[in-house]
């Protein structure tokens, strides 16, 4: 029987892989779908659909399949090699090369068993409400600190929690619901400021260029407070209704907390490394402000730091076995196909194709048909700050001629740049996918109705709010 089930697993996999194959080769020597489109911009979107068959079905191993198809953007011509492999390693995957020193870090310390102690105290081990309380710190922390580096740190302390609960990794719902709830609630706050996300600045930035609208960071504030709010209560409430995490026993909560009451007191090496992470902290903050201080440089000068002679709490084999670097892989080279896309036309053209269809619309399905393509667009095509270079100067010039509401929309482009939520291929989420919790298939079930509730929290209030206000 068991041989059996492994029989069908292996020809199951092999079926998607001839599914893909099958979509490469279309996209190379099938006829073109529009004058517009170039061999190489069709070919680019059919490797793009054959790596989410590939991934949605882990035919092969996730970062395997990221690897070949971008090698493939090359070999078919999509993008020159030169191209591609100067987008893989940006210098956020550079980043993440210093946080996993912080997450390996955080595995040995006491302190993220420390901090969920004082959580599940103030709610008194509810896990629905301990869920609530790590959403609610991510978002407002989110504001002003690095939404990559935050997802890491914060996946860090709930860990500590899931381990206490003997969550097993794939298979337990709470784990699910931690892994989805912490980078959702992340994005989320990154919306609430301009300095919130990169993406933030780009939208603003391109929009006055394109239409002279400027937005202070109070009116944006203004804009995003009450959708974030009402959006994020949604997503929570949506993500322990659809995923049913399993309840902290009184044994576990008092299990728990007597370990971490019996915990010795933190000794000089393990508060000099908290130091260094909250200096960090500070000046990943700091980094909206002084550009000096280079989110990168932040993260690789203090993964040196964790390292000094006498201080350190981890070892160089614990770093190299602890980090997730297949995940690291698969993010570069999700770079590089976007990247090649790019240099192909193959996004512009879907982006326009898409676009054209709204000709003659009035201002509100205007932007309720650029929200809902936004919404999907942006999980297939991970890079915020490029998919909002592409769209902003065209979604500006439409609502220009049909006489709408700009603030609102330039609000709304930066909003679904910045959030995704059907598949894990952003960088914010690829860092809670990392952990083990869930699979690439588990996440639109509560994904797909958080982006519908948001879509409505939004819409109602972008729509009505600026115009009411005055605001262009």
């Amino acid at each position: 029987m068991a041989e059996s089930v492994k029989k069908n697993k292996v020809l199951f996999k092999w079926a998607w892989i001839v599914v893909a194959i099958v979509l490469i080769l279309v996209g190379q020597f099938g006829p073109l779908w529009s004058p517009d489109l170039s061999r190489e911009g069709q070919s680019a979107i059919m490797v793009l659909l054959a790596a989410v068959v590939m991934w949605a079905t882990e035919a092969l191993p996730l970062p395997i399949t990221s690897l070949v198809m971008v090698a493939l953007c090359g070999f078919l011509g999509i993008a020159t090699y030169k191209e591609i492999w100067a987008a893989t390693f940006t210098s956020s995957l550079w980043m993440f090369v210093g946080i996993f020193g912080f997450t390996t870090f955080l595995g040995v310390s006491t302190f993220p068993q420390r901090l969920i102690a004082m959580v599940v105290r103030m709610t008194k081990g509810n896990i629905n409400l301990v869920i609530l309380g790590f959403m609610v710190i991510s978002a407002i922390i989110s504001t002003v600190m690095s939404n990559i580096a935050l997802t890491a740190i914060m996946m860090g302390f709930a860990a500590s929690l899931l381990r206490a609960a003997g969550a097993e990794k794939g298979k337990s719902n709470m784990g699910r619901c931690l892994a989805l709830a912490i980078p959702f609630a992340v994005m989320f706050g990154g919306c609430l400021l301009p300095s919130g996300t990169p993406i933030n600045v780009v939208v603003l930035g391109l929009a006055e260029s394109a239409c002279g609208v400027t937005i202070t960071f109070a009116e944006w504030f203004g804009y995003t407070i009450i959708p974030v709010a009402l959006s994020l209560v949604a997503c929570w409430f949506i993500l322990i209704k659809v995923y049913k995490p399993e309840p902290l026993s009184d044994e576990t909560v008092k299990k728990f907390l007597d370990e971490v009451s019996a915990l010795p007191p933190m000794d000089f090496k393990e508060k000099f490394n908290i130091g260094i992470l909250v200096v960090a902290l500070v000046c990943w903050i700091a980094s909206s402000w002084l550009p000096i201080l280079n989110t990168t440089f932040v993260a690789l000068f203090a993964l040196g730091l964790l390292f000094l002679p006498g201080t350190s709490m981890i070892t160089t084999k614990q770093y190299r076995s602890e980090s997730p670097w297949d995940i690291l892989l698969m993010m570069a080279s999700i770079n590089g196909i976007v990247a090649a896309m790019s240099a192909a036309g193959s996004v512009a053209w879907i982006v326009n194709m898409l676009l054209g269809v709204t000709s003659g619309m009035s201002f509100f399905a205007l932007f309720m048909v650029i929200s809902v393509v936004l919404a999907i667009i942006h999980n297939f095509f991970p890079s915020g700050p490029g998919l909002a270079a592409l769209v902003t100067a065209p979604v500006i010039g439409l609502v220009g001629a049909v006489g709408g509401n700009y603030t609102a929309t330039i609000v709304m482009l930066a909003l679904w740049c910045a959030l995704c939520f059907l598949v894990p291929l952003d960088s914010v989420l690829l860092v809670s996918y990392a952990g083990g919790y869930y699979k690439f298939n588990e996440m639109w079930k509560g994904g797909l109705p958080v982006t519908i509730a948001t879509m409505v929290f939004f819409s109602a209030v972008l729509l009505i709010l600026p115009p009411m206000l005055g605001a262009a």
